[in-house]
């Protein structure tokens, strides 16, 4: 169903330490985050800054079990291109944490892995839709992931898969910083470790992690999905931090470059599950060509034209400059010269530039402006004037 895609190589190799770093940094830097408190909300809002700042379609999914218990989900989205696919991909971490602890590495990792995912990704076109999800109330019982997955699937949503990271970045010896574990619940869920297993194998000399096939177990947001039908896994260290749940939980008695690495596992996995696309947008139109002069209320006709580096049929977006703006003109031949035409209301300065987009919906930057003026009409001949001015004249000289 999916293969490795071999393209993927300058995509992880983007994934630093150092953006882990900054990430882990700034989340921490927080403090605590039991789910319900100030210091939760103030993460949620720096998640969704952070995911808006990409360019990502962001919401705030709220839930409540209780009046004591209730708290945020943020979901970022990146839609697909591929308009007949309705899958949705999607990675997820806990961003909360327990009472006292710093949480570092339970889950401020798994939540840096669906960040930086999202940072490198969304410079980037994916057949299928991915969504990168931060949620609250794990250390309670999961309830984020809970409500979420419930809400998910009473909208219908078609969510194929699921990768969740809790605990990735912890590793002391040279055989923990070579494996990671991947669990899943069911049978119907293995598949995805199978992907996960050969993007390992892929991309080894870039990622360099072998797969610990840790079957099934369930602990983790993961279940919560399980529970509503969609095939989740489960991505856990292949030590264990002895900090877990203690003020020790910190960047300090992390290891940065194992989490780094499995974070460059988990998106390589997400974008062939997603299938990155390797074709290109439309090249940018040429200038509008055509009158660049005219009077008010008249249709003036326009020649268009640009081409696709795949050779893809071509959609127009014309903005006229008079704050209106066509709808989606097309399809059209890549390469094929296209008539316009439109009429200005009023007299001014204007500037039509030109959009494509293919099949895909993919798109290319706005063309030069071609710069339109539209004077005010110019007052009748009068023979009577003229004549009166003449015959004026002629008494003043005479």
């Amino acid at each position: 169903m999916y293969c490795a895609d071999t393209g993927l190589s300058d995509l992880i190799a983007q994934l630093d330490e150092t953006m882990v770093l900054g990430y882990l940094e700034n989340l921490t830097s927080i403090g605590p985050r039991i789910t319900g408190t100030e210091n939760c909300e103030e993460a949620a809002h720096y998640l969704y800054q952070e995911f808006n700042d990409l360019g990502l379609d962001v919401h705030y999914h709220n839930w409540s079990l209780s009046d004591s218990l209730y708290g945020s989900n943020i979901e970022a989205t990146l839609p697909g291109v591929n308009p007949s696919s309705d899958e949705i991909h999607l990675v997820c971490g806990h961003y909360d944490t327990v009472s006292k602890s710093p949480g570092a590495d339970d889950d401020g990792s798994g939540t840096v892995a669906a960040l930086t995912a999202a940072r490198v990704m969304s410079q980037y076109h994916f057949d299928h839709t991915v969504r990168f999800l931060a949620v609250s109330g794990e250390e309670q019982g999961c309830w984020g992931s809970y409500f979420y997955a419930k809400e998910a699937s009473e909208r219908g949503d078609n969510i194929v898969a699921v990768l969740n990271a809790d605990m990735i970045g912890y590793a002391k010896t040279p055989e923990g910083e070579s494996n990671i574990i991947v669990y899943d619940l069911d049978d119907e869920s293995d598949w995805i470790t199978r992907v996960t297993e050969d993007v390992s194998r892929e991309y080894y000399d870039d990622i360099q992690l072998n797969i610990f096939d840790g079957g099934y177990h369930g602990s983790s947001d993961h279940v919560s999905f399980l529970q509503y039908g969609y095939d989740a896994i489960f991505y856990f260290e292949y030590e264990f931090n002895p900090n877990y749940h203690t003020g020790m939980d910190t960047i300090q008695y992390m290891n940065p470059g194992y989490a780094t690495k499995v974070s460059k596992l988990i998106m390589a996995t997400l974008a062939t599950l997603s299938q990155k696309v390797g074709y290109l947008p439309p090249n940018k139109p040429l200038p509008p060509e055509g009158p660049s002069t005219g009077t008010p209320e008249t249709i003036y006709s326009y020649i268009i034209r640009t081409t696709d580096p795949d050779g893809d049929p071509l959609y127009y977006l014309c903005d006229w400059g008079d704050g209106t703006t066509s709808e989606w003109l097309g399809p059209y031949d890549s390469g094929a010269s296209v008539d316009i035409s439109h009429s200005w209301e009023d007299t001014g300065s204007f500037e039509l530039t030109i959009k494509a987009k293919d099949s895909y919906g993919l798109e290319s930057e706005w063309s030069d402006p071609l710069s339109i003026t539209i004077p005010k009409s110019r007052p009748l001949f009068s023979w009577t004037h003229w004549l009166a001015n003449l015959f004026s004249s002629f008494i003043q000289s005479h």
